[in-house]
């Protein structure tokens, strides 16, 4: 009878490797070796010890046959990889930046933005005729990967306001000036000073808050009781059409005059500048900030100008994508939050009366919008 030739292992390598078979925090295949070893040692034949561990005899044959190349642990543990080839050129990583940068809708897509989804169908729809066919097999958490590694983020949108207006600075500067000359009109006790030898000058932020929508529900809103704490609304709604604002804060008393109408015409600024010529006494000036939209220096706006005394109305207008200088942008946006946000009502007329009676009650306690943004840049000699 045949007897299975044995491997010889010395006393050390028996000891190391019943160790490991003891431990039970080493990987399961290590185990499965040393026990290979240990068999053949003791001479079973590779069949028997496939049996015993359950495992294929060609992964004792392999074992063994590692062992005879480096010993003990070339049989337990595998070679280390020196990793996949890169795949995925420089120049591919290139190109798919550079197709992520570009716009669909340039590309022949209806789209304005790419989704993940759409730009991994146009790389690997493109890839072999751009010279990279690896790319066709691309998968899309390597694009998401490679686009984060490059910082481009071309799902997402951020705003900024360019700045158009050539003469920005030197526009800036001049509302500005009529800050720090609102400023100069307080004393240190915040009273407002009335000059005895020269007109007084009342300045005013004006600006337009178009398309505010009048919205009906159509069902009863719940109020909040015990068991609802919040207000319960239905989804439907009815759009009964648009209101346009036109109003002015006075700088130095913090009243706000308003005109609503379903109009933004020269006609409506025209009502709103009758309102500060009936508030202000004759000889007084009324100095206007605003922007420069074509209702304010239309023919019809300087035709009434030119009923008024020379002097009476001083136009300063904030440069081009400069309503940010208008004081009055905070004021609406203050009247958004307390009193358009989710504002609903039956008629067009109730959304106009609601709006009057904001006014009411803002100029019942009104406040004073101070300018603070780059005021200490204004020098005394600027003003003068």
């Amino acid at each position: 009878m045949a007897y299975a030739k044995a491997i010889e292992l010395n006393s050390d390598d028996v000891e190391y490797l019943q160790s490991l078979v003891r431990t039970r925090t080493i990987q399961a295949q290590v185990v499965d070796r040393a026990k290979m070893l240990l068999y053949k040692a003791q001479g079973e034949s590779n069949r028997n010890i496939a049996t015993r561990l359950d495992v294929n005899i060609n992964t004792v044959k392999l074992c063994l046959s590692k062992f005879k190349e480096g010993g003990v642990q070339r049989a337990l543990f595998d070679d280390q990889r020196k990793g996949r080839p890169v795949e995925i050129t420089d120049d591919a990583v290139a190109w798919i930046i550079d197709v992520a940068c570009q716009r669909p809708a340039d590309l022949g897509y209806s789209q304005e933005l790419w989704t993940l989804k759409n730009l991994h169908q146009h790389i690997q729809n493109h890839a072999e005729e751009a010279g990279f066919p690896r790319l066709k097999t691309i998968t899309k958490p390597m694009i998401q990967k490679i686009l984060k590694r490059s910082d481009i983020k071309p799902f997402k949108i951020k705003y900024y306001c360019e700045r158009r207006d050539p003469d920005f600075e030197s526009k800036m500067h001049d509302v500005l000036v009529v800050y720090k000359q609102v400023s100069m009109q307080f004393d240190e006790e915040g009273n407002i000073i009335i000059p005895t030898d020269q007109p007084m000058v009342h300045t005013i932020s004006c600006d337009e808050k178009p398309g505010i929508q009048a919205i009906a529900t159509t069902s009863e809103d719940l109020r909040p009781k015990d068991g609802n704490g919040c207000i319960y609304r239905d989804y439907e709604y009815k759009r009964l059409g648009t209101l346009s604002l036109l109003a002015g804060i006075d700088l130095l008393t913090g009243l706000a005059v308003p005109v609503v109408s379903n109009t933004h015409k020269s006609s409506d600024f025209i009502k709103l500048l009758e309102k500060f010529d009936d508030m202000y006494p004759t000889g007084d000036v009324i100095r206007i900030i605003c922007d420069n939209h074509s209702a304010h220096k239309s023919k019809e706006v300087q035709n009434y100008l030119a009923t008024k005394p020379e002097g009476r109305y001083i136009f300063v207008f904030t440069p081009t994508h400069g309503s940010w200088l208008n004081l009055i942008e905070s004021f609406f946006s203050k009247m958004t939050k307390q009193m358009l946000k989710g504002i609903r009502v039956n008629t067009k007329q109730e959304l106009e009366d609601r709006i009057y009676k904001y006014f009411d009650e803002v100029n019942a306690d009104p406040v004073v919008y101070h300018w603070t943004y780059k005021l200490d840049e204004i020098s005394s000699e600027d003003v003068l």
